[in-house]
């Protein structure tokens, strides 16, 4: 004789026992009262905390607006200072090329004095053509 053996092919199902089916729902609602005053706890400290960030912040970018105006009015400064330089240089060869010039012409005019001289002498001037 052979034995057939039927399994329970059905799930089990887990009941919870009286009073244990609340447990959940109670530590859910006892952890977020938890939280609630922790955060009520806590939150002064942060507000106080997030307030000494954002004054370090803005200390940092009222420090980085002074060095960049700093760093503007030197760089402005020498700027001014290049130009002044420049103007004065220019000024100096303006100076001395209107010098040479004026050399020259009162050369070229002595020159052309001398020959006008020499040549009213030797009776080849402009009365000669008369």
């Amino acid at each position: 004789m052979t034995e057939t053996r039927h399994e329970n092919t059905t799930e089990q199902r887990f009941e919870p026992a009286n009073g244990h089916g609340n447990g959940f729902l109670k530590g859910l609602f006892g952890g977020a009262l938890f939280g609630a005053a922790a955060g009520a706890f806590f939150a002064p400290q942060m507000y106080a905390a997030l307030r000494n960030l954002r004054r370090q912040m803005a200390d940092a970018a009222a420090d980085a607006s002074d060095a960049a105006a700093e760093r503007y009015r030197d760089a402005t400064t020498a700027v001014g200072d290049a130009v002044d330089d420049l103007q004065q240089k220019s000024r100096d060869v303006y100076d001395k090329a209107l010098s040479v010039v004026a050399r020259g012409a009162e050369d070229v005019q002595k020159r052309a004095t001398a020959a006008q001289t020499d040549a009213t002498l030797k009776g080849e001037g402009p009365d000669r053509l008369r």
